[in-house]
């Protein structure tokens, strides 16, 4: 049974053309799915009886079920959702005002192996499908309510979504159907051929790179996976990467104490990205007992340090405090996992 919430609107009219005798139905049934965010065929009052039934009957509208809200004391908020086959991942809300961010998952798990992410630690597990990302979305999307008027979308929660290139594409044809490619942005540790392939897109989203470390050798020694990407072909293919006018590469940095985060580091950034329109955010790390407890975050005066560098060398820099450490729903935190009672 054909899910429409991750179809566009134009697939979606092209579907029900066997069903409708009039061209605009189709219309109204893709404005009741996007738009307006229907969870059931019943919903859509302004349609006739028989062609909700027809709609019951031949689609769904299934989206991931809600296993658990942990509010943070910041006002965000982590969804544990579920999917049909039991498999679960993690999102995050982050409203501000009449804004929002919502950080989506694009695998459950993740097999690029980070030393100081704890969904890393946890290893690989399957592709979302377009239906499962466009499904976290919706539940998000409606937990906020309308009086939210942006959203901004950031693909930083669970997996490499680079190494999910098909269901992607598919997915965020359907998110522009309500957010603009600008505010959406896709998170990679540096996958080449991804990153190519989304510089061939017809309409892109916005790209962040995770650096984490100006040298191929400390690179590695936290990514494992840049072994098979080196540093110095990935800074010429982000240079080849195409930008729409006013738009700039997001470098990610995670700051280690003593690993990555002395001043030095930061001319050495500054150095490696000199010419790239770019900035650079910069993360303190968000520490995990657990799953890491040999890496700790560099003080506020070290990470005010690092960050001053850069930008007296020219660069524009944003620091990055995480939001939803208290609840475990940070950069790098989100397991995906019920916690046990």
């Amino acid at each position: 049974m054909t899910n429409l919430i991750a179809k566009t609107s134009t697939e979606i009219e092209d579907l029900l053309q066997p069903l409708v005798d009039h061209g605009y139905r189709g219309r109204q049934v893709a404005n009741w799915v996007h738009q307006r965010g229907a969870q059931e065929f019943d919903e859509m009052d302004n349609l006739p009886k028989s062609l909700r039934a027809a709609l019951e009957r031949e689609f769904s509208l299934r989206e991931p079920e809600i296993l658990e809200i942990c509010e943070s004391g910041d006002g965000s908020a982590k969804f544990l959702l579920r999917f049909e086959d039991g498999v679960t991942v993690e999102s995050v809300s982050m409203p501000e005002g009449a804004k929002a961010t919502f950080c989506l998952s694009s695998q459950a798990g993740c097999a690029v192996g980070c030393t100081f992410c704890v969904t890393g630690a946890m290893g690989s597990g399957r592709n979302l499908s377009a239906c499962e990302i466009v499904g976290q979305y919706r539940r998000l999307r409606r937990a906020l309510g309308e009086e939210t008027e942006r959203v901004n979308i950031v693909f930083m929660g669970m997996g490499e979504p680079l190494l999910n290139t098909i269901h992607l594409e598919q997915a965020l044809s359907v998110l522009y159907e309500r957010v603009s490619p600008k505010r959406i942005t896709v998170s990679t540790v540096g996958i080449i051929p991804g990153i190519e392939w989304l510089a061939a897109l017809a309409r892109r989203p916005k790209l962040a790179v995770s650096l984490n470390a100006p040298d191929q050798e400390r690179r590695e020694a936290i990514m494992p996976i840049t072994r098979k990407y080196p540093l110095e072909e990935l800074i010429r293919t982000i240079r080849n990467f195409p930008l729409e006018r006013g738009r700039r590469i997001t470098f990610e940095y995670v700051l280690i104490k003593d690993f990555n985060d002395a001043v030095s580091d930061a001319s050495a950034v500054a150095k490696l990205i000199h010419g790239v329109p770019s900035k650079v955010n910069v993360i303190p790390l968000n520490e995990d007992a657990d799953h890491f407890p040999e890496l700790h975050q560099p003080s506020a005066e070290t990470v005010d340090a690092f960050a001053r560098t850069l930008r007296d060398l020219g660069h524009v820099v944003t620091v990055r405090w995480s939001k939803g450490a208290d609840v475990a729903a940070a950069c790098g935190q989100l397991k995906g996992r019920q916690p046990a009672r």
